[in-house]
């Protein structure tokens, strides 16, 4: 082909996707923790979480999470992988981190008998062990949650004889009611390290009817031992068993002991918050509102007195049994106090209202959360030391001899979050373990941190420790992947290019509580990132920010949902397209007829390709009109509606314009998804489903804003489903299919499908029947596969499940393929590659966001075609090429069969299209061949593999990890 490049007046974007990304810097004085505006991405904050995954999860008729069917659903997934049914796609997950990110963290423990071994329990993603001090860290492989164990892990504890158990679902998490996020746990369970076994010990019974009000063990707050008998805190008071002779503890609630008691016989069955046992076997245990003490735990000896707060924590000094804390919060703080004399009288270290010292408060002063974030440990070796944390970190140290009893604050962390600053530790913290007087583990919801000199400075120590709780996943072409993640900003995947610590670390290209991502792959590549309250922002190679026009910027400004929806389209050939470059000529030329000519799109400097019919004689200053046929669409959801920009991916443009295309009786938005041809955008909301047509016949204000009074777009409400619509896929290959996905604990259909999207739309319920059919659980994403839209993928509550035979007009069978390399955790995103092979190195390749365990990855429905679309050969010398294992680490095997004798070359190709290896296999025979190759030297990525013959090739697909 020749080309002859046109230069024109327009400035054509430099930026790339795996350029070097600029974060904002502060002064490392202050904490980027602060309030929410535009131009930071917002606070992270635990209220509209908690009030978002409650509409995720609970009945709408009720506004509640139903827990007896949460148990139902349990029972019912744990019965069926137990069958052992074959999976309907055969799909096999590699995990893919971010294992230098973490995640929220309640729960820690150092072993008694072993320094550096530690325990950590995340509120999402299960157990985590360390046998070097947090240095790295490894899951438990017995806890996946694949035969029903909880993996909501709030609590633990070690008995004198070293057994380890665990407790799940907590209460801060508020699974029940209003605000409720769900995470609900399923009582207490053992981990048996010899084995490695994770044993069930008192959990709900494998049957809960459907009128049962039996919701004990669906969290249990805190955890403690004595010896080797065990306390529970649970929602009807304290309990406490010992094992019997076997060693084995009770396995109903009935059998466990409450001895604390409001008035003589009747016991004390209000919500219990903390348990804290001292070093003499003497116990401070907690409640809203107040506290109850006693020397022993027998029934009669427990005395209590009052303490406001809704929630209240304890700690006792290990190195005097008669130091009693006290941290008492309602949302701000109400009050610390401390108590000599095992808590017969108490005195005040710090009041209510405190302005100086409040730990669940933002740097501000605003936004206290002390329900939800609430730590307090005192230092072994000096009673006197404590450390406080919730939002924020401080530190006390007795003043002795002071009376009244007083001491000195200082703020012990901040949170500037840099690897720089030996300062920061995560914002909210739920746990603090002090072992040694230098040795202190916190919790938060940034997955573990480190002290090894007595608070002086922190690290954070997460490698490995992969628990992050993505709310959405998007890959790119070049097979990177980015994903928004709770408290953790939107993460990036870039295989190592911006020099993560580890093999599978991510960098962190926006803060705040990250919601939906997108990718353009258009020139040089644009990644675009939420967070909470409206917030977007688009980053290329230098740098990235908000790209708001003046009405939508006040908008964002005022206050958006906390949860902020994004929806991108974009197409390098879209022949509807209304859109013209004018090619201006600076000096005379001859464009030929026949002859291609390069020109430069509007769209992220993207080449275009214009070929005149006819022989063209140009003059200085001459004009050509030219069609821009690179498209995008950006859409944003607001409380006011819809907005839609097609300036997201024009760098260039110095104003991006916005249209809004719905007015706000749409509800409350909580997906979108453009048709494969972009004309339709399909909404999801509580109110159903809406389709916004006609989107190829605009292309500006007049004809895109609803306001404009001469809008071509055409607004319709086809269908409603009974529930919130979480998730829309369109089919890539037909724009009248659809699946679309509802959430909720609920009797009702939870996946549908529409065969005439475009037209009256009307939905069918493909939930199934019978022993195939999906548990009635939270449906909250799907993908239609590219090749086949049979093939359906689904995620939900209790993992992925799918569906070879979604549109045959059958009923429809679904399979659970959760653990084939990964876990029954909450999967909030499924996304699939749909450009092909020549287009990307990750065509086909499907990934999850999940809620509590990162990413995951298949590359099984990959299909591999021509460089050249338009001339795909038959490939008839080879057919069966395949590399196994697939993702393999320093060897694999590639085999393939010659449909006759021929010299046969295997190249291999990185992500940038560079040739990394060439294995010559010369002449080889007709029939079946198996070549074992070396790895060790191709770094961590996606690579493919070329089998080559004369001018004849077949191309495969894998993956190194390490």
């Amino acid at each position: 082909m020749n080309i002859k490049t046109i230069t024109i007046g327009i400035l054509a974007a430099t930026l790339t996707v795996g350029g070097y990304l600029v974060k904002e810097k502060f002064s490392k004085t202050q904490s980027v923790y602060t309030p929410r505006s535009i131009t930071n991405g917002g606070i992270r904050g635990n209220a509209g979480y908690a009030e978002y995954l409650l509409m995720l999860k609970a009945d709408p008729a009720t506004g509640k999470i139903d827990y007896n069917m949460v148990n139902q659903v349990r029972n019912e997934v744990m019965a069926r992988s137990k069958q052992n049914n074959k999976a309907a796609l055969g799909l096999n997950w590699t995990q893919m981190g971010p294992d230098n990110v973490g995640g929220r963290t309640r729960a820690i423990l150092v072993d008694r008998f072993v320094a550096n071994r530690v325990y950590a329990g995340s509120i999402a993603g299960g157990l985590f062990v360390s046998n070097d001090g947090a240095s790295t860290w490894n899951p438990i492989n017995s806890l996946e949650g694949c035969m029903g164990e909880n993996l909501a892990i709030s609590c633990i504890t070690q008995t004198s004889n070293g057994r380890i158990f665990f407790g799940t679902g907590s209460e801060f998490e508020s699974p029940f009611g209003t605000g409720g996020s769900g995470f609900v746990g399923n009582g207490l369970y053992e981990y048996v390290p010899s084995t490695g076994s994770v044993l069930p010990v008192l959990t709900n019974p494998t049957a809960v009817p459907n009128n049962s009000t039996s919701v004990q063990l669906s969290f249990v707050n805190a955890i403690a031992s004595k010896g080797n008998r065990l306390y529970l805190a649970t929602k009807d008071g304290m309990v406490w068993a010992d094992p019997d002779g076997s060693g084995f503890y009770p396995t109903v609630f009935s059998g466990w002991t409450n001895p604390i008691e409001v008035i003589s016989g009747i016991p004390e069955t209000t919500t219990c918050k903390d348990i804290d046992i001292a070093s003499d076997g003497s116990m401070l245990v907690c409640f809203s509102g107040k506290v109850y003490t006693s020397l022993s735990d027998g029934l009669g000896t427990f005395t209590s007195s009052g303490h406001s707060g809704s929630r209240v924590s304890g700690a006792i000094a290990p190195s005097n049994p008669n130091v009693y804390y006290l941290l008492r919060s309602q949302g701000s703080l109400k009050g610390i106090e401390i108590s000599l004399d095992k808590g017969n009288t108490w005195n005040v270290i710090v009041p209510a209202g405190s302005p100086c010292v409040d730990p669940f408060m933002q740097n501000d002063c605003t936004g206290a959360q002390g329900g939800y974030d609430d730590a307090i440990a005192v230092d072994p070796s000096d009673w006197g030391h404590i450390l406080v944390g919730g939002v924020q970190l401080y530190e006390w140290r007795y003043a002795s001899g002071s009376n009244p009893i007083g001491g000195s604050w200082l703020k012990a962390a901040n949170l500037f979050e840099s690897s720089m600053n030996p300062y920061y530790v995560h914002a909210d913290k739920h746990t603090i373990v002090w072992p040694t007087a230098s040795t202190i583990y916190i919790g938060s919801d940034g997955g573990v941190a480190k002290s090894s000199d007595g608070a002086t400075t922190w690290q954070e120590r997460n490698l490995g420790y992969n628990v992050t709780t993505f709310y959405d996943a998007q890959c790119a072409a070049n097979g990177w992947f980015l994903g928004g993640a709770q408290d953790n900003g939107c993460q990036l995947f870039s295989y190592q290019s911006f020099g993560e610590p580890s093999p599978k670390g991510t960098t962190e290209i926006s803060g705040g509580d990250g919601f939906d991502v997108a990718f353009s792959n258009q020139g040089p590549g644009i990644a675009y990132t939420t967070s909470q309250f409206g917030y977007v922002a688009r980053f290329a190679g230098g740098g990235g920010g908000t790209f708001y026009d003046p009405e939508l910027e006040a908008l964002v400004a005022a206050g958006q949902p906390f949860h902020t929806v994004i929806e991108n389209w974009e197409s390098n050939n879209d022949v509807t397209s209304v859109d013209s470059i004018n090619v201006v000529f600076s000096a005379p030329d001859t464009l030929v007829g026949g002859q291609t000519y390069e020109y430069t799109s509007l769209s992220n400097g993207s080449p275009l390709f214009y070929t005149p019919s006819s022989t063209i004689y140009v003059t200085t200053g001459d004009t050509i009109k030219v069609q821009d046929y690179i498209q995008n669409r950006f859409a944003l959801a607001t409380s006011a509606g819809v907005y839609l920009t097609r300036d997201a991916a024009r760098l260039n443009a110095i104003n991006p314009e916005w249209n809004r295309i719905t007015t706000s009786a749409v509800g409350a938005i909580y997906c979108m998804e453009f048709s494969a041809d972009g004309n339709h955008l399909f909404i999801g909301s509580n109110n159903g489903i809406r389709r916004i047509s006609g989107l190829n016949l605009a292309n500006d204000s007049l004809g895109l804003d609803i306001r404009s009074g001469s809008s071509v777009l055409t607004i319709s409400l086809p269908s409603t489903v009974s529930g919130v619509v979480t998730g829309i896929a369109s089919d890539p290959n037909n724009i009248d299919n659809l699946i679309i996905t509802v959430g909720g604990y609920t009797n009702s259909s939870h996946v549908y499908k529409c065969t005439n999207a475009t037209g009256a739309m009307t939905l069918t319920q493909i939930q199934g029947t019978g022993a195939t059919a999906l548990p009635k659980m939270p449906v909250y994403d799907a993908e239609i596969d590219y090749n086949n839209n049979n093939k359906v993928i689904i995620g939900t509550e209790w993992g992925v499940w799918t569906t070879s035979n979604a549109f045959t007009g059958g009923t429809t069978q679904w399979t659970d393929e959760s653990c084939n390399g990964m876990t029954h955790v909450p999967v909030f995103a499924v996304e699939q590659q749909h450009l092909r092979s020549n287009h990307s190195v990750n065509s086909g390749y499907v990934y999850l966001g999940t809620h509590g365990r990162g990413f995951y990855m298949s590359g099984d429905l990959f299909t591999a075609i021509d460089e050249n679309e338009n001339n795909i050969t038959n490939n008839s010398f080879v057919s069966n090429l395949s590399v196994y294992p697939n993702p393999l680490n320093s060897a694999g095997t590639i085999a393939f069969d010659l449909k006759e004798s021929s010299p046969t070359k295997i190249k291999i190709y990185n992500l940038t299209g560079s040739l990394v290896k060439t294995i010559d296999l010369g002449t080889k025979a007709k029939g079946n061949h198996k070549i074992k190759f070396d790895a060790s030297s191709l770094s961590v990525g996606s690579y493919l593999i070329s089998l080559e013959s004369g001018a004849e090739r077949k191309v495969a697909k894998f993956i190194v990890t390490r």
